[in-house]
């Protein structure tokens, strides 16, 4: 029974992990909040609240406490970097110890060694751009995402200007926007107030927007997994066997030519 109960909860746990949605809004008009919402309890991140002070903390008691566990804290702070100084110093100079009773093949046969341990370079990078190709496909494939408003204002000193800033910031959006549907699900688009108005009685850009970002913790961590995995399973067969080494790109060297000695010239005649 107990071993039934623990199987059960463990199962629980993935089906909570794998389902309960996380809420994030952003929203800003004249200050900006940030507000998750996970089991539907909303958790306010921002603004802060504003810091209350008790005037019987600040008794001339409770003052030299604080004080005296602030120098407390800041010697054994000191005491431990000093330390860590210490065996860091003392590392070094035992390498450096090791390293001056080598001669200098040794020293390079270890530069080889490491070296030839490392995957080659031209391997490395389009496994990492492949495994970024694939973390962000399926992380903002998980994404869902409600613009429930994006209003901008465009002020300018003169009305030209504020019409090429229109034109600029009008185009943004919508490259933003065409972004965000292709490779996020965008929810309710056609009930999104977005709007991008010239305002020539303002010199700056205005701007206010309310959005909602809907995700699963499994969502991330599954795609954190997956990539991980790909990197990982990449890297095994990309990493150099020293008892199989590849065959290496370039041609081999041609052998020097052996020149044959140069016949000493004839005495001349007297």
């Amino acid at each position: 029974m107990p071993a039934l109960i623990v199987i059960g909860c463990i199962i629980l746990f993935f089906v909570v992990l794998f389902t309960v949605h996380i809420n994030v809004r952003i929203a800003m008009s004249d200050d900006m909040t940030l507000t998750l919402k996970v089991f539907g309890i909303p958790i306010k991140i921002l603004p802060k609240k504003p810091k209350t002070y008790n005037p019987k903390d600040y008794t001339l008691k409770k003052i030299r406490k604080r004080d005296a566990k602030a120098a407390e804290k800041a010697a054994k702070a000191a005491e431990k970097k000093k330390k860590k100084k210490a065996e860091k110093e003392a590392k070094k100079a035992e390498k450096a110890a090791e390293e001056a009773k080598l001669t200098k093949e040794e020293k390079q046969a270890i530069k080889d060694k490491k070296k030839a341990s490392r995957p080659p370079i031209t391997e490395l990078i389009p496994l990492a751009l492949n495994v970024a190709k694939l973390f962000f496909s399926r992380f903002f494939g998980k994404i869902h995402i409600r613009v429930i408003k994006l209003n901008v204002r465009i002020g300018a000193g003169d009305a030209m200007t504020a019409a090429v800033i229109y034109g600029l910031a009008n185009q943004a959006v919508q490259y933003t926007m065409e972004f965000l549907r292709k490779f996020c699900r965008v929810d309710k688009y056609s009930k999104s107030d977005i709007r991008i108005e010239p305002d020539f009685l303002i010199e700056d850009i205005a701007f206010d927007f309310d959005l909602n970002i809907r995700v699963t913790l499994g969502g991330i961590l599954g795609a954190v997994f997956k990539a991980g995995w790909k990197f990982l399973v990449g890297f095994i067969k990309i990493k150099p066997d020293p008892k199989n080494p590849k065959p290496s790109a370039k041609p081999p060297k041609a052998p020097k030519p052996d020149f044959a000695p140069i016949p000493d010239a004839p005495e001349p005649r007297s």
